[in-house]
């Protein structure tokens, strides 16, 4: 039991009170009533907690981390609550954390810290880099979020929302950017902890790309370098550039068509971000080129367009629309799930994620869609077809497309360059589902 008294001598109010059975008291001060009223209440709170060794309800939580330091010592000095474990820790603010933080992540790859810049360039232009993080709330991270997806795109000048993987990949940065300040005692719980952050698959992205429009786009390319680039890409689904220019012809073995790939986003892995891919039929010829024309001594397979100033996405969508087609939402990503849905209709899940270098579970969320080939023969085969056949390789397309051959045609028709790509697309009819943008997989590099 905690008792208020006012103080007239001193013209200010003192809490009386017992601990371990020794009187004690703070002094408030010259204060208002009604706030040296809150502060029995709390006080008696306190005590009660400390007997029967419970933790502080939510209410006194929050009071306690709105008081100054001077305040807060009043409290920790008597036992009542943990002292804070520094004299500046109520002042803290967001870009003073950030800094800290990012600069002490050097275990950490740069590709990383620049996501690590994006969510924290977010966060700050909503709250204020001399935001204290001691005054962010759970009800101030809700209203950042939606703030995100409304107001948070600062790069595309057309629209001001932002994608819904995005906003999850921010939130994301944000739950942990404040769950270490909680580990350190900056704060004492996390206000964007119970926001949605898990990543999921965006099918408004999803697209299946066939084999025939990479052969037009392999036609114009300008060296032999750019029509190895893209057979790795649709026939080996290789990540670029990371995997793809990192190839080199000591991990390609052509004579038992097998090469081994070194990803550099599942280096933490067990296996090392080590996995040995087959060298497909369709890729064999390309790589055969590839090491006719390499100059002497060559050690990579891609010996040009490995400066960081190469644009090979700008590159790429140029050859697309010299080939008369219109480019699509994921240019080198949608080519890599294009070909794992093509193999998983042939070999086993795991065989091909393995060959890949993802998960069964991260394919069939991100990457593997729905055939209409295979629909089809479900109708015509039933459960007695025993497997799929060798065609599907080469007739694998998302559900509901009519036909790959005639779209593709309509595509490169001269006359009808206006084809948008809702039109390519059938409006959900057509070439239809896009393959996962990010997802819990997602790009290492702007390409």
């Amino acid at each position: 039991m905690a008792s208020l008294h006012l103080d007239s001598a001193k013209n200010g109010y003192r809490i009386s009170f017992r601990v371990d059975g020794r009187k004690t008291s703070i002094w408030l001060g010259s204060i208002a009533q009604s706030k040296a009223s809150i502060w029995q209440h709390h006080v008696e709170h306190l005590l009660e907690c400390a007997k029967h060794g419970d933790a502080p309800a939510k209410a006194t939580n929050d009071w306690m981390r709105s008081l100054t330091n001077a305040e807060h010592s009043k409290l920790s000095n008597r036992g009542l609550a943990v002292a804070r474990k520094a004299a500046n820790t109520q002042r803290v603010t967001l870009g003073d954390w950030f800094d800290t933080y990012i600069a002490e992540r050097t275990d950490i790859k740069g590709s990383t810290i620049e996501t690590y810049h994006k969510a924290k360039d977010c966060l700050v232009a909503y709250f204020g880099a001399s935001k204290p993080i001691r005054d962010i709330r759970a009800e101030d991270a809700k209203r950042w979020r939606i703030w995100l997806a409304t107001n948070g795109n600062r790069r595309d000048k057309d629209r001001k929302s932002m994608a819904d993987a995005t906003v999850r990949r921010r939130v994301g940065k944000a739950k942990q950017f404040f769950g270490e300040a909680v580990e350190r005692g900056l704060i004492d719980e996390n206000p964007f902890a119970k926001l949605i952050s898990h990543s999921v698959a965006n099918t408004k992205r999803q697209f299946f790309v066939p084999s025939e429009w990479i052969e037009s786009c392999i036609e114009l390319a300008p060296d032999t370098d750019w029509r190895t680039i893209l057979a790795l890409a649709r026939y080996a689904g290789l990540r670029c550039p990371s995997e793809l220019l990192r190839l080199k012809w000591c991990d390609v073995n052509l004579p038992e068509s097998r090469m081994v790939i070194h990803a550099s986003k599942t280096e933490h892995h067990s296996t090392g971000g080590v996995r040995v891919c087959p060298i497909f039929p369709e890729l064999h010829a390309y790589l055969e080129a590839a090491w006719d024309a390499a100059p002497d001594g060559a050690v990579y397979v891609v010996n040009r367009y490995r400066g960081n100033a190469v644009n090979l996405r700008t590159q790429f969508e140029r050859l697309i629309k010299e080939a008369g087609l219109v480019p699509w939402p994921k240019l080198f990503q949608n080519l890599r799930a294009s070909r794992e849905t093509e193999l998983m209709a042939i070999y086993p899940a795991k065989d091909v994620a393995s060959w890949l270098g993802n998960s069964v579970p991260v394919a069939m969320a991100h990457y593997a869609m729905a055939t209409a080939e295979s629909f089809q023969r479900a109708i015509a085969e039933g459960t007695s077809a025993g497997g799929a056949k060798s065609g599907a390789i080469c007739g694998s397309i998302p559900m509901g497309a009519e036909s790959i051959a005639s779209q593709a045609e309509a595509q490169k028709n001269p006359g009808n360059q206006e084809t948008s790509r809702v039109e390519m697309a059938g409006c959900g009819t057509g070439m239809g589902t896009i393959v996962g943008e990010e997802g819990l997989e997602p790009p290492t590099s702007t390409v």
